[in-house]
């Protein structure tokens, strides 16, 4: 307005001057009433919220504490003001002075919890959270924050945890992600490591080296398609020994099925595995003891009782021989009692090699398995395809006798049971050993038809004996059923040494 200073005024325009100035001024009366009439209104909405809000200038002090709050603490405006942390438990506020002024020389966003003093002198604990508000041009106006009284949720947390850490059971949690988050007393004593140290990935430190690999992968296999999670997996504890625990782990799912978490148990079963290998001990002795009996009742009757026989059909014979032709009444009879230990014979020679063949010891399974089938199919008339690995060569004594043992059982139970005239044995070989025994007979549904609660295949006691030998060996045993027949099958991992031996008698 320089040209106030150019020439004297004439009073029409100086009068304009002053109507816009009284203008101005007015407007902004206004717009300043109108400002603190929303402040005002904003205020009684801050009092009346049941909710402790508090603003604070970007130097950090504090210019407004809502009625909530001074209700709550016991305080005026002007105390509060003052010295605003006085209400903060004296064993957090260092802790939280030091993350306020991070947060606060940051300008970002601030969250704590802390223990408030009530007016009565209790203390609670809250959850504090402090915002910014920025003008357009990303300058700093003011901080606003929010107390929410959490006690309640925190003693209900507490008295969860306290229940959790008191069942005799090794609890975990985590997040979608397959991590962990949280578990109980239980099983961090047992590990004698903090939840700091288990957190995320770190509970995989305590894996057995052996059962690391296969446990990582179920469990990841479990994460990804959703599926719960159940392995058997040895846990290092604070002795620095292992025990055996049954790890089991399910998805909680919301409304729309998604994954929020997972809830999982570790049960102690070194006690249980101990027994069952002491089980599988003993019965793998009672199996051996029972084998060295038949071996040793085969030999006998192969080497004594066999001979004799073979003596008395040759003195027979003879005896015979010397006889008048025209005793033809003796003749006969000695003929048929001939005859009689010939059958004998050949019988007792039958039992010798089903109780202990000695191709098996000698030649190996695969020999073993042909002569015995050739035998077989003379006795009961089954016709039995053989279908074995070109270079199937020998393995270990107690692993060739057990699967000798699975199809000596398994025939048996096809010319007992199926009904059907045919069979095939298939033996596979590369890093597993693989035989199939199958039929093409009346499977357990002829079974079922007849009202039996268990497939006529499972009847006789060979079944129990195959699954005891597989599993002394090493190796799983499989029996599928059905109206269209049965297949037994046994799959046995090798050694390295026995798949290398092999394969240079390959080349």
């Amino acid at each position: 307005m320089s040209w106030l200073h150019d020439r004297p005024m004439s009073t029409p325009e100086l009068t304009n001057v002053n109507e816009a100035l009284i203008a101005e001024i007015a407007a902004r009366t206004l717009a300043e009433a109108a400002v603190k009439q929303a402040e005002d209104r904003l205020r009684l909405v801050l009092n009346t919220i049941p909710m402790m809000v508090w603003s604070v200038r970007p130097d950090g002090a504090v210019d407004f504490v809502n009625q909530h709050w001074l209700d709550y603490a016991g305080l005026s405006l002007k105390e509060e003001i003052e010295e605003p942390t006085r209400a903060v438990h004296p064993e957090d506020l260092p802790r939280v002075m030091e993350k306020w002024l991070a947060d606060l020389a940051a300008g970002k966003p601030s969250e704590d919890e802390m223990r408030l003093r009530r007016a009565d002198g209790e203390y609670r604990r809250f959850l504090v959270r402090t915002a910014p508000l920025r003008d357009e041009h990303g300058n700093l106006v003011k901080w606003y924050g929010i107390s929410i009284d959490i006690e309640d949720r925190k003693r209900a947390e507490s008295e969860s945890r306290a229940l959790i850490d008191a069942i005799p059971q090794q609890i975990w949690s985590g997040p979608p992600d397959g991590t962990l988050d949280y578990c109980n007393e239980r099983w961090r004593s047992y590990l004698g490591l903090g939840l700091e140290d288990l957190r995320g990935d770190g509970w995989q430190t305590m894996l057995h080296p052996d059962d690391r690999d296969r446990v990582l992968k179920a469990w990841h296999d479990s994460v990804v398609n959703g599926t719960p999670y159940e392995q058997e997996e040895r846990h290092q504890g604070a002795d620095g020994t292992y025990r055996w625990f049954l790890a089991r782990g399910v998805p909680l799912r919301d409304a729309e099925g998604r994954i929020v978490r997972w809830y999982g148990t570790n049960t102690d079963i070194e006690d249980r595995k101990q027994a069952e290998e002491e089980l599988r001990r003993l019965s793998g002795q009672l199996l051996r003891s029972q084998d060295e009996e038949r071996r040793r009742i085969a030999r006998e009757l192969h080497d004594a009782t066999g001979q004799d026989l073979v003596a008395l059909a040759t003195m027979l014979g003879r005896l015979r021989g010397s006889i008048p032709s025209r005793e033809r009444k003796s003749r006969k009879l000695l003929s048929e009692c001939k005859a009689l230990a010939e059958r004998c014979i050949h019988e007792v020679r039958t039992l010798s090699y089903v109780l202990h063949p000695p191709l098996l010891d000698q030649g190996g399974l695969e020999d073993a398995i042909r002569d015995y089938v050739k035998g077989f199919t003379e006795r009961s008339g089954i016709h039995v395809e053989l279908e074995l690995s070109p270079h199937l060569g020998r393995t270990a004594r107690d692993t060739e006798l057990a699967l000798f043992r699975v199809v000596q059982e398994s025939l048996t139970n096809i010319q007992r049971h199926s009904g059907s005239q045919r069979a095939k044995i298939r033996i596979h070989r590369n890093s597993y050993l693989t035989l199939e025994i199958s039929d093409l007979g009346r499977g357990v549904s002829a079974s079922l038809q007849r009202g039996k609660e268990e497939p006529q295949f499972q009847v006789g006691v060979g079944i129990p004996s195959m699954q005891e030998r597989v599993k002394l060996i090493g190796g799983r045993l499989h029996i599928d059923s059905s109206g269209r027949g049965t297949t037994v099958r046994v799959t046995i991992p090798l050694g390295e040494n026995e798949v290398e031996k092999n394969s240079h008698s390959d080349s």
